[in-house]
């Protein structure tokens, strides 16, 4: 198998049972790590001026935004009409790094339960199969979505997943914010960490999309149960 740079990028689509025997002979975690940063930081920066304001809306219904003076909203609101490249390229590098720390967070319990299974792969490997699975969840998720996202002028209400059913409840609505976690992409990505932990670990298909699929859900439940905290 050719297995470059550039080449990966594209069988992570296409075979990702061999893009992921490729992880566990050379994870390449920093050509993973920036593809997500400049993928995700692209989609980021160009789509400040419509988050911004969508963000700022959504705090003054959370416990934050209503213990914040109305002028603080305001002027945080204000900074949005106006986006400057400098602040685009920060914005865009702020969301690439974020959305990378998630994902090495998510690795780092996916290391953890897959060793308490008995997983035979490397932290280094595991790692790997996470952020390149994430190449695909975060990376081209991101694309894919941009255009949806400037035709509705909305990024928290594009989601290709079943909260679309429910999005006329609102973006705070615990429905929603449940559906939301089963968006294709994210969907995607649990498949591919599927295999990449068949190849990685040595487990048989229906361990690895036991342990995979269980982390995922109690990893998704966690974070769903802390954002609640603050609304």
């Amino acid at each position: 198998m050719n297995d470059s740079v550039l080449t990966r990028f594209w069988t992570i689509i296409v075979t990702p049972s061999l893009a992921m025997e490729a992880v566990r002979e050379n994870p390449r975690i920093l050509v993973a790590v920036l593809g997500v940063i400049v993928m995700m930081g692209v989609f980021t920066g160009a789509t400040l001026e419509i988050s911004g304001p969508e963000q700022v809306d959504l705090m003054r219904d959370t416990r934050f935004g209503r213990m914040m003076e109305p002028e603080q909203i305001e002027e945080m609101y204000d900074q949005y009409l106006n986006v400057t490249m400098k602040t685009r390229i920060i914005s865009g590098i702020q969301g690439g790094f974020g959305g990378v720390a998630m994902a090495f967070i998510m690795g780092l319990v996916y290391f953890l339960f897959g060793k308490l299974a008995g997983g035979q792969g490397t932290f280094k490997q595991v790692i790997g199969a996470v952020m390149w699975s994430n190449v695909v969840a975060l990376g081209y998720g991101s694309l894919i979505k941009w255009p949806l996202v400037v035709a509705k002028q909305t990024v928290m209400g594009v989601t290709l997943g079943p909260a679309v059913l429910v999005s006329e409840r609102g973006f705070l609505d615990p429905v929603f914010g449940i559906l939301s976690f089963f968006d294709i992409f994210s969907i995607w990505a649990v498949v591919l960490l599927v295999i990449g932990f068949e190849q990685v670990h040595g487990f048989a298909r229906n361990k690895a999309a036991t342990i995979v699929v269980a982390t995922w859900l109690l990893v998704s439940l966690a974070m769903f149960g802390i954002g609640r905290l603050f609304i």
